[in-house]
């Protein structure tokens, strides 16, 4: 199929008026069935024939492009966003970035939208496709102040088992199990012209007769994104708070600032690759037991993710590095100053727009500043201590009627330190509900 037929077709299907038009698939009975169902205002049945005309075994752009228009038009954003990101390696990658912009405005996130309209409003897009684009950021660009408010928000209930529950905020293991509850919070809004992003976050995990093991955190901040090169500048000041045992842990103010190139370092080795490097300061005041853990932090970061079909790929690391107080008595003294790198990598299959699965690993590196010294058997032993940290989960996701979505995940965690104390592992299985809005 030629790029102006394709076009004409995508077009058609998103001003609701579907042109028909032959097209060569194995599954063209489910693919016919599914414009039929669109003409006729049937957006779920037009899903089904699609996705089972994707799971006989066609990938051709016109599927692609009518299953994401679908998506895009039952709410499912998510879903939509993968399947238009399978295009950006073809020809009908202009396309894909006039979609890709629609996605992201109606996700509120109006940065993303503009800089995918401007990529398609380049001279290389077909005519149709730039006057398209241009009409968005028109329309982006004219809103005035006082109307441009984009939210969202996230909200998740699960509950779980914990069979070794940690003790302390230091990586030691209390030799306990038990049930939990967990319960989080999300939600963004953009304001102005600026697009200024105000954002808040809320958690808590409460453990049934442990409640010495009790957490709780809380996070409010501000974002200003700003054009810089050939990429995207996120400056964020957040501030948060800390529980753990319904005591005060730790009071943290950061300064961020993420980088979104639009055209990752990575592209010429990897071929549609999305990246980004930030980097933070935070200065961190410890609640009246935990006065160790007075004192900085500094962080970077870089990650890239990677569309692949109906399969996402995301590779992380980062480097933290602690100037704390540490603990020191009379006798004793225990750093709480770790440098760390952490290398993550996250895996995520797409089944239907209903059923995902995937996977996540990662594995830590700490090195601390400073012997510790502290009394064993009677002796004083002075040691330096390295932790080797490995973690792994596997989930599911099921949607539910309208945004709901039920979650499993089994999670487990094994640390490795060159101080026994610090020696320990730990299994969690989790179901729960989310919803996005």
């Amino acid at each position: 199929m030629g790029f102006p037929r394709l076009a004409i077709l995508f077009i058609a299907l998103m001003t609701s008026a579907p042109m028909a038009m032959a097209v060569e698939v194995p599954a063209k009975s489910d693919f016919d069935a599914g414009v039929k169902a669109f003409r006729q205002g049937n957006l779920e049945e037009a899903r089904i024939f699609f996705e089972r005309a994707r799971a006989a075994g066609t990938n051709s752009p016109s599927l692609l492009y009518n299953l994401g228009v679908v998506y895009f038009r039952l709410g499912d954003l998510e879903s939509a966003e993968t399947v238009f990101l399978t295009l950006l390696e073809t020809p009908h990658a202009p396309l894909a970035y006039y979609n890709l912009g629609l996605v992201k405005q109606r996700m509120g996130k109006i940065g993303d939208a503009r800089r995918w309209f401007e990529r398609a409003a380049s001279p290389d897009s077909p005519e149709e496709v730039q006057t398209l684009a241009r009409q968005q950021l028109a329309d982006v660009t004219a809103q005035p102040s006082s109307n441009q408010r984009h939210g969202s928000g996230y909200l998740s209930v699960a509950g779980g088992y914990d069979d070794n529950i940690s003790g302390t905020p230091d990586d030691v293991s209390s030799d306990k199990e038990g049930g939990f509850a967990d319960a989080l919070a999300a939600g963004s809004v953009q304001l102005g012209m600026k697009e200024i992003s105000l954002h808040g976050v809320a958690f808590t995990r409460q453990y049934p007769g442990n409640s010495a093991f009790d957490n709780t955190y809380l996070s409010t901040g501000a974002s200003l994104p700003k054009e810089l090169g050939d990429g995207e500048l996120i400056s964020t000041l957040s501030l948060s708070a800390s529980w753990f045992g319904g005591d005060p842990l730790e009071r943290e103010a950061r300064v961020e600032m993420l980088y979104h190139p639009d055209r990752c370092v990575l592209a010429p080795v990897v071929s549609g690759v999305e990246c980004s490097v930030s980097g933070s300061v935070s200065t961190i005041d410890g609640g009246s037991d935990y006065s160790a853990y007075d004192g900085e932090m500094l962080r970077f970061r870089a990650s890239a993710d990677k569309a692949l079909g109906s399969w996402v790929l995301s590779g992380h690391y980062q480097l933290e590095d602690n100037h704390r107080r540490d603990l020191s008595t009379q006798q004793e003294f225990f750093s709480v100053s770790p440098i760390r790198n952490l290398v993550s990598a996250e895996v995520r299959h797409y089944v239907s727009s209903r059923f995902s699965f995937g996977g996540k690993a990662d594995v830590r590196y700490s090195r601390y500043k400073d012997d510790q010294r502290f009394v064993s058997n009677g002796t004083l032993v002075s040691e330096r201590r390295t932790d080797n940290r490995l973690r792994g989960s596997l989930l599911a996701e099921y949607r539910l009627a309208g945004e709901w979505m039920m979650l499993a995940e089994w999670s487990m965690l094994d640390n490795r330190s060159t101080i026994d104390r610090y020696d320990y592992s730990r299994r969690e299985v989790m179901l729960g509900f989310e919803t996005v809005f």
